[in-house]
């Protein structure tokens, strides 16, 4: 297409282009001289941390895990409202699982954090044998965000725990022997030892 032959094409680019040295917030070309608002507070704002872990790697029905999360204000600003929001908590089932312990609900918000300050909070679980028949793993996921300077900073984490070691009596207690087991053992111990 030659440009010099469409005449509303060239009658809309001086529209846009007229009077262009008297504005001076117009941007014909590059960026402009100074960076917006929001591109300024964006990269001030404040930077919330959370690092969430299980304190075992694999655990087995009748094992407490403790979920910890470590919430730190990894930034020069105070950081407001900081709320640490648990998002799921699940077996392999996709069953919802409660936690056995956890903060109370005032504990989970926190007023304020200066920069570099972190705050820990815990959470444990009980795990049953409907966990372990699931088998995969424990699956707990936490969010956490502040407001920082007008605006909402946040991060998640999740934790996970294995559920395929296997405890000695489990799914049959070690001391519940068959009835031709128990006849044998008793059997060993009546005899009398030859010299």
């Amino acid at each position: 297409m030659d440009v010099r032959s469409s005449g509303p094409f060239l009658k809309r680019m001086r529209a846009v282009h007229k009077n262009v040295s008297q504005q001076h917030s117009a941007v014909v070309r590059g960026l402009p001289p100074l960076r917006s608002a929001p591109l300024y507070r964006k990269k001030n704002a404040g930077r919330v941390v959370l690092v969430y872990e299980a304190d075992r790697p694999v655990a087995i029905p009748g094992d407490t895990v403790t979920f910890t999360a470590w919430i730190t204000n990894d930034s020069a600003s105070h950081l407001r409202d900081v709320t640490l929001a648990p998002r799921s908590f699940t077996n392999e089932g996709m069953e919802l699982l409660n936690y056995t312990s956890e903060p109370e609900e005032r504990d989970l918000r926190i007023r304020r954090l200066a920069p570099g300050e972190s705050v820990m909070r815990s959470f444990s679980y009980l795990v049953t044998d409907a966990d372990h028949i699931h088998g995969g793993s424990l699956v707990s996921a936490m969010q956490v965000h502040a407001t920082c300077r007008g605006r909402i900073v946040s991060d998640e984490n999740d934790a996970m725990v294995s559920l395929s070691g296997v405890r000695n009596d489990w799914p049959f207690p070690s001391d519940r022997l068959g009835p031709s087991r128990r006849r044998r053992k008793d059997m060993d111990q009546q005899l009398p030892l030859r010299a």
